[in-house]
């Protein structure tokens, strides 16, 4: 006999259904509901005369409870080969209807056949393709299209038997939540859409606040206020592998993205700065302080030696941590506008944190060692350079000034792909007014392309300008600026809390009725080679 496929398109699948199937967003009952439908019309061949509300009345010797168990059989069946196919990189419509559809009429046609399976037949074929195999026509006891009905009975308690029982779902593992997944889709095409700050401010919002710390009722939120399946998805393996107290790290789909996109606003990773990760907190890298070289030598002298010489740059995960307070209309509001000025408020204090670690931070147990502390680096006091055609004796900056810098530097042999200055807005504008004698701007024109003698500069605010005008600057390869990363952005966000600001201000939530999100991150930064930097300071410019 044929294979029968229920009528999908007639009586089983009313016309107020057929657009709606297509659509990802069909509910549980609503597609139990078809599915029902077509079993029913299978089994009556075709027959819509019977009772609804009874399907075993009018079901050729089938009760309601044994038409329920080949529906769920057969979203199991359709279940499982979806999953195979997506683990095997293959497309997986968007509909699940006609897979299911599939399935209960692979399971239609095993009761036509009148035969049983054993269990071991029914769990080796399972495993190849995750359904019954077809029977092959000419085999007895098959009818053409028509339903069989005398020893019914018996034919379902075979194939309760032969029923495969229901796998547990695989335990996923920790590491699975926060780092990429090979062949596996992360996140649909309208999701990919969706700025990453957004991203990360929806995440936020539907763990921490929607949520309450249960990634089940934040699984939730994202389905219900955002219509993010790709986030739901997350979340539930959040449920699964995370205790039920403290943070929650964001999601791995979102994770990649908003890290990137930090990083790429930050002033010392735009001039080329390099991310390393460290895995268990701690990194040793090797460097070269000395090469070996060739040697003049004599007839019947000895040869000279010479040997390499290595040194060691340690990292060691320093907690990077901001708290960003908002009123909690602004974070119960699920509207694009309030998640972006969210997002970028809590990324724009996480991103001033490593540009100031990157440069002035002391070392020690709780920061980075930045630049400026970095022992060895070359100090250029503008006050007492004691030439003139650099500075004078106030420390005001000539002209000429940029140019000895890149030649203190290039002479180090350091590698000039990764060249690069960072100084403030104020310097900025100086240099931009340095004029010749006759009044033509020096650094105007090239530095409007962002670029000063040949390298390009990049604009940092928290370099310090004192009291009397004066200033600091950096130029060196950026690239042998290291910074470390461990896992990656942790949030979490309380509407009840108390903390204390900048300026030693105690804030409470529930009086003020604010919220407050605590960002965290472990990071190190190290400078792989001192040669590679200059920091000039005490650089006057009125």
């Amino acid at each position: 006999m044929s294979k029968y496929i229920p009528n999908t398109r007639g009586s089983a699948k009313p016309k107020d259904k057929q657009a709606e199937s297509k659509s990802t967003k069909m509910g549980a009952t609503e597609l139990s509901d078809m599915i029902k439908a077509a079993v029913k019309e299978a089994l009556t061949g075709g027959d819509a005369g019977g009772k609804e509300d009874d399907p075993g009345e009018d079901s050729g010797g089938l009760d309601y409870e044994e038409v329920m168990e080949i529906v769920a059989e057969a979203i199991e069946a359709a279940t499982e080969k979806r999953k195979s196919k997506s683990d095997a990189g293959e497309e997986v419509a968007e509909d699940p209807y006609e897979d299911i559809m599939e399935a209960v009429a692979d399971i239609l046609e095993e009761l036509d056949d009148g035969e049983e399976m054993s269990d071991d037949e029914d769990d080796e074929e399972k495993a190849s393709d995750g359904r019954e195999e077809p029977r092959e026509e000419g085999d007895e006891g098959k009818g053409k299209g028509k339903r069989k009905t005398a020893g019914r009975p018996s034919q379902s308690k075979g194939r309760k038997k032969s029923r495969r029982p229901t796998a547990s779902p695989p335990q996923r593992k920790y590491s699975d939540i926060y780092f990429s997944r090979t062949g596996e889709p992360r996140v649909s095409q309208n999701q990919k859409k969706i700025p990453p700050e957004i991203q990360l401010a929806r995440a936020v919002k539907c763990l921490d606040v929607f949520g309450r710390n249960d990634p089940e009722r934040a699984a939730h939120a994202a389905r219900t206020k955002y219509n993010d399946e790709a986030m739901e998805r997350q979340f539930k393996a959040l449920a699964a592998t995370l205790p039920s107290t403290g943070g929650y790290l964001i999601p791995e789909a979102y994770l990649d993205e908003i890290i990137e996109m930090l990083y790429s606003r930050t002033v010392v990773f735009e001039l080329g700065a390099r991310k390393v990760p460290m895995p268990n907190g701690n990194l040793n890298i090797p460097k070269q302080t000395s090469g070996a070289r060739a040697r003049w030598g004599g007839e019947a002298r000895p040869i000279a030696k010479t040997q390499t010489a290595f040194g060691n740059v340690r990292l060691s995960a320093k907690r990077l941590e901001a708290i960003v307070p908002v009123t909690r209309e602004l974070l119960m509001s699920t509207e694009y506008s309030a998640d972006a000025l969210f997002a970028n408020d809590l990324i724009r204090r996480m991103q001033l944190g490593i540009d100031y670690g990157a440069l002035y931070g002391t070392g020690g147990e709780f920061q980075p060692r930045g630049i400026s502390d970095t022992k060895g680096i070359l100090t250029i006091d503008a006050k007492k350079l004691d030439n003139p055609e650099l500075a004078d004796n106030d420390g005001k900056l000539t002209a000429d000034f940029p140019v000895y810098i890149t030649g203190r530097i290039l002479i180090e042999n350091v590698d000039d792909l990764g060249l690069g200055w960072s100084f403030n807005s104020l310097m900025e504008a100086y240099l931009k007014n340095l004029k010749t004698t006759t009044g033509a701007y020096i650094y105007r024109e090239e530095m409007n392309a962002g670029k000063l003698n040949g390298f390009p500069f990049k604009i940092s605010n928290q370099i310090p300008m004192t009291s009397a005008f004066e200033t600091e600057m950096f130029f060196g390869n950026w690239a042998d600026l290291l910074v470390g990363e461990q896992l990656g952005l942790e949030t979490y966000t309380t509407l009840d809390g108390v903390w204390t600001d900048e300026d030693g201000v105690q804030h409470s939530a529930f009086e003020e009725n604010l919220s407050a999100t605590r960002a965290l991150m472990y990071v190190d930064i190290a400078v792989r080679h001192t040669e590679s930097f200059a920091r000039i300071k005490n650089a006057k410019i009125a």
